[in-house]
Order: C-alpha cells, then sequence, then structure tokens
C-alpha cells in the first residue's frame, strides 16, 4: 500500500467534506452546495460508501485528497500531508513522502518554530501593559487579538529560549529561521519592542512576522517584516487569507488593503472577505491566488499619491488573472482604518466603485492638455497597451470611447493603433480544469462497470479495450487494472488516473440512483461498438495516409492487419 491509499483509508471523506460545506442524507449519498462554485440548488453529491465526490453543475470531481488539493489550491502531495496533520496520522516508519522527505521535515520544524514563537509574543503580550493600550487605542478589539494572535516581543531571549525548548526547538531552529541573530553581545531577536503581526500561509502555518514600534520616540522603522526565506515569500503570501478564504469564496469578490491594521480594522467591521499584501507592492502571484476564490476584487490603497501609484501599477496585472478589479476610492487624508473609525462602514466608497481600467484612463487623462508631445505619448500608449490586454471586446471599446474622449483623440485613429500593436499580451483567462467529455450512453458503461461485478463477458472486455478511443480507453484499462473479487478498487483506480479522469469516475458512480440495479443493455453496448468502430476505421484512414506519405510500408501494412483482425472481432461478437 502506498502513501495516498494508507491516508485515504483513515480520513473519511464525509468529514473532511462536511468542513467546508453542509452535506444532508438523500438515499445512498450525501449531498449540498459546491464549495468549488456558487449555486442555489444543491448539486454536490458525496459518496461515503465509495469515498468519493462529484458536483453536477460544475463537474468537479474526485477522492478526499483531490478535494483537499482543489479545495485548498495546492497540489496533491500537498493536500496529503495537510490531511495528515490535520487528522493526527502517524505514518509507518517504511511509509515516506518521496525524495522531497527532508525538505518537507525541514519545512514542518520550520512552521513549529514559528508557531512556538507566536505563542511566546501572544504570552508577552500579556505582560506588557504599554503594548497591549497600544493595540486597543488604535480601536484594535480584544477578540481581534485574539483571532489574529497578535503579540508583543520583548529582548528576553532567554524566556523565548526557555519556553520553546520544552517543545523542542532550539536556539538554532530561532537562528535557521531569521528570528534570532547573533551579535557580539550575544544572541537578540530581530523583532525586538515591536508589536507582532502572525503571518499565516492559507491553510493556517505560521510562517513569518509583521512587526511594528510602537513607543515614542523609537525611530527605527515603522514596520519590519520577516527576511525572506524558503518557506517565506512575501510576494506570494496574502495576510488574513487563511481566515477570509471561505468568506471570499461565498461573496465571490475580496476586498484588498495595503496594511496590517487595515486589515483587521476591515474584519472588525464586518469586511471578513479581505486580505493585505506584506508592505509590498500586490504581485502577479498574489492575484493568481485571489482569483482561484473571487470574480472580483475590490482595492482599497490609501489615498495619497503613494497609494495611487500602486494601484496604476496594479491595473498593468490585472489582464493576467481572470479577475474583475475595481477601485474604491477613499479621501486623500483617509486610509481603511481610519474612514471605518470615522464612518463605520464602506457602503459609500462601494456604491461609487470604479472599473480599475476606466480609473486608469481618467488618472492619465488629467492634465492632458498642458502635457508636452512626448508625455502625450507616453500616456496614450500606455493606455492603449492597457486597453489592448482586455479579452472582453465590448469593455475593449467602451474604454477606447472613454480615452477618445479624454484625450481628443479621434477613435478610430485609437483603433488602428490597437490593431497595428503585434504584442501577444491579451490576456488568457484561466483555462478550467481539462474535462473528459463523454456520450450519455458511454457514461452508462461506465457506470455499469464501475459500480457492479461481472457487468461484462471477457470477450467484450477485450474488445473495448481495443476499440475504446484516448482518453476513455485510458480509464478503462485502469478499471480493468483495478478489478478484484469484491469488485472495483477505487483507491487503486484512482491511484492510476489524472484529475479529468478521476472527476469522470466520481461522475459515472455518483449519477446512479439510490437502489438503481439496472445494467448496461446488450443492444446498448452494441451501439457502443459501432460507435466506436466507426472513431477507429476513421483514425486509422488517417494514419495510413500519413504514413504512406513518409513511405512507411510496413507500417501501413500492420495498420491494415490489425483492422482486419479487429473487424474479424466485431464479426464473431456478431456485431456488422
Amino acid at each position: 500500500m502506498n502513501l495516498f491509499s494508507y491516508i485515504k483509508q483513515r480520513v473519511p471523506i464525509l468529514n473532511v467534506i462536511g468542513e467546508y460545506t453542509t452535506l444532508k442524507k438523500a438515499g445512498m449519498y450525501w449531498k449540498g452546495c459546491c464549495p468549488f462554485h456558487h449555486e442555489r440548488t444543491a448539486s454536490f453529491t458525496v459518496s461515503p460508501h465509495k469515498e468519493i465526490f462529484y458536483c453536477f453543475g460544475c463537474h468537479e470531481g474526485g477522492d478526499v485528497i483531490s478535494f483537499i488539493a482543489k479545495v485548498e489550491h495546492c497540489s496533491p502531495l500537498e493536500a496529503a500531508r495537510h490531511l495528515v496533520e490535520r487528522n493526527g496520522i502517524s505514518l509507518p516508519e517504511d511509509m515516506s513522502w518521496d525524495k522531497k522527505t527532508e525538505t518537507y521535515d525541514a519545512k514542518k520544524s520550520y512552521y513549529k518554530t514559528c508557531e512556538l514563537f507566536s505563542k511566546w509574543c501572544q504570552e508577552q503580550l500579556t505582560k506588557n501593559p504599554l503594548a497591549h493600550r497600544y493595540l486597543i487605542d488604535r480601536q484594535i478589539t480584544e477578540g481581534s487579538i485574539s483571532s489574529f494572535s497578535l503579540g508583543y516581543c520583548s529582548t528576553d531571549v532567554r524566556s523565548l529560549l526557555n519556553f520553546a525548548t520544552k517543545e523542542g526547538v532550539l536556539a538554532q531552529n530561532f537562528i535557521d529561521a531569521h528570528i534570532i541573530k547573533e551579535g557580539k553581545m550575544g544572541l537578540y531577536t530581530t523583532f525586538d519592542e515591536r508589536i507582532i503581526f502572525p503571518i499565516h500561509d492559507h491553510l493556517g502555518h505560521t510562517v513569518g512576522f509583521g512587526g511594528r514600534v510602537f513607543k515614542d520616540g523609537d525611530d527605527r522603522a515603522k514596520y519590519y517584516n520577516s527576511q525572506d526565506h524558503v518557506f517565506f515569500n512575501k510576494g506570494t503570501l496574502l495576510f488574513g487569507l487563511d481566515k477570509a478564504k471561505k468568506a471570499i469564496s461565498k461573496e465571490e469578490a475580496v476586498f484588498l488593503v495595503e496594511g496590517y491594521t487595515d486589515l483587521i480594522m476591515m474584519h472588525q467591521y464586518g469586511y471578513t472577505n479581505s486580505v493585505a499584501t506584506l508592505g509590498t507592492a500586490c504581485t502577479p502571484d498574489h492575484l493568481k491566488q485571489l482569483a482561484h476564490y473571487a470574480e472580483r476584487l475590490y482595492v482599497l490603497y490609501d489615498g495619497d499619491s503613494a497609494g495611487q501609484n500602486a494601484i496604476i501599477r496594479l491595473a498593468e496585472l490585472c489582464w493576467e488573472v481572470s479577475i474583475d478589479p475595481y477601485v474604491i476610492i477613499l479621501p486623500k487624508e483617509d486610509d481603511p482604518a481610519s474612514y471605518l473609525s470615522k464612518h463605520k462602514s464602506l457602503k459609500e466608497p462601494l456604491a461609487s466603485a470604479h472599473d480599475i481600467f476606466s480609473y486608469v484612463v481618467h488618472h492619465f487623462a488629467d492634465d492632458f492638455k498642458n502635457k508636452s508631445l512626448q508625455g502625450k505619448l507616453a500616456a496614450t500608449t500606455k493606455i492603449l497597451e492597457l486597453i489592448g490586454s482586455l479579452s472582453d471586446p465590448l469593455k475593449r471599446d467602451l474604454l477606447l470611447q472613454q480615452a477618445s474622449e479624454r484625450f481628443m483623440v479621434p477613435l478610430n485613429t485609437l483603433k488602428q493603433s490597437i490593431m497595428s500593436q503585434k504584442k501577444a499580451h491579451i490576456p488568457s483567462k484561466s483555462q478550467e480544469t481539462s474535462k473528459l467529455s463523454a456520450s450519455p450512453l458511454e457514461k452508462k458503461l461506465f457506470s455499469a462497470i464501475l459500480s457492479h461485478r461481472n457487468v461484462l463477458a471477457p470477450e467484450d472486455e477485450v474488445l473495448l479495450g481495443l476499440l475504446l478511443d484516448t482518453p476513455l480507453k485510458k480509464v478503462f484499462d485502469a478499471w480493468s487494472a483495478s478489478k478484484s473479487n469484491e469488485g472495483t478498487d477505487l483507491i487503486a483506480l484512482f491511484e492510476r488516473l489524472g484529475e479529468p479522469e478521476k472527476s469522470f469516475i466520481s461522475q459515472c458512480i455518483t449519477q446512479e440512483e439510490p437502489g438503481d440495479k439496472e445494467l448496461l443493455e446488450p443492444a446498448q453496448l452494441t451501439q457502443i461498438y459501432k460507435k466506436q468502430w466507426k472513431k477507429k476505421v476513421h483514425d486509422v484512414k488517417l494514419r495510413i495516409e500519413e504514413a504512406e506519405k513518409q513511405g512507411e510500408r510496413t507500417q501501413v501494412a500492420q495498420l491494415l492487419n490489425d483492422l482486419n483482425a479487429l473487424k474479424t472481432k466485431m464479426l464473431v461478437r456478431g456485431i456488422t
């Protein structure tokens, strides 16, 4: 038994999926609203006895590892590790992850080191009234302090090491994690005398920290973030995503802010579908992550010039991902935290949110008359690049109309300029996972052979193995290899297939109604044979034509022999 099989046998799929969506029993299955797309009528089905899921709305399907990989947007290996950690599964000594086990062990040690530092800082906060008072004065509630695990880093390194040694974490672990450094006077923390904001990845692991000065007269940089590490990259992490992802998926929208305090205040005022960058500009990786969860992105950056420039940079990235970006304009003197403190709601600025591309058009059009010729060309070129990158022709035309009016340049001239640009940077929307298509009859065939033993006679199994085209043949061959006296071994079957095939299998099994014992009728099997035979003949003809062009006479002869042998088997079966 391999690692994945071992995990799946010990983690009930119903328990795992029940943490992400509400399921109700419906005969042999459990049904609920799909966690992968918005729907009002439940079309998501879980089969506890088969340990699979399938959604009849978006056609996602698979096993418990597939589910975690899809819902948490991670690899199957990361999903398996997540299930092991979440469920406290002990792996046998002879069962390793893969060649990356050493890296995984190092990552696990890093997570533990960061988690212990976070807990120590939380304890230190309770002992420092000044640090605690600072947070309260910033209107951060006790609930938020607890929810976001806020803390305070004192200068007492010995206290930290004593706290961590009990858990088997030593000074070297903190040094390797860039939390402690060695100086002339001994060991010291890189976050001395700062409020600590623990940073988590989307799965909830503590992976880094943001530290903020708070004492009067402290003239150090206001914020200090963990140094980049093999397990910590500011350009790929978003503060609060672990807490916000469910709300983002539910609302199909996300608010993006710049600061830790801004983010916490957004959550306090009910905007729990909010995340923040870690003191860095938004990157394509950030946007790609958010596009997994949301259709719309609302940007709330500070109203100063730096915030406006950040919005313009963001517009240049948005065409790379499948997400609709909007800008919420705040007064120049406000950031999200201060605005919410005054008004308690974003209702007014949200109602007047601008499409980010329209916003940028108006930004570049400001004072256009007074720009130099070079300045006008630069502004126009930038706008045309942005508009030309959009895949929606209606949106492109509307924005070109706006640009024409604001820049006082004929609309046809702008259109011709875009047409003449030979840059291939029009966005390609994120593609859905490729689906395996099959006719209703072919689905019924697989539903029958997956759900019932001995549906096919041995000669039928041989003939289908020869006739079926790719990718149905791939599924059929894997099924043949996974059969046992008890029926189909689904765990063994899933191990042989990729995600599109797993989804197809889940669909075939779950589309069978509880108690349905109807098997494939002989006439229906004959229909499948005839359809596949036509495909096979057409495919062989094309291959023969290609072989003849290449002068491959031996290959032509082999193709004809194989086709005639298959035709003989069809005649023996009574199919003409």
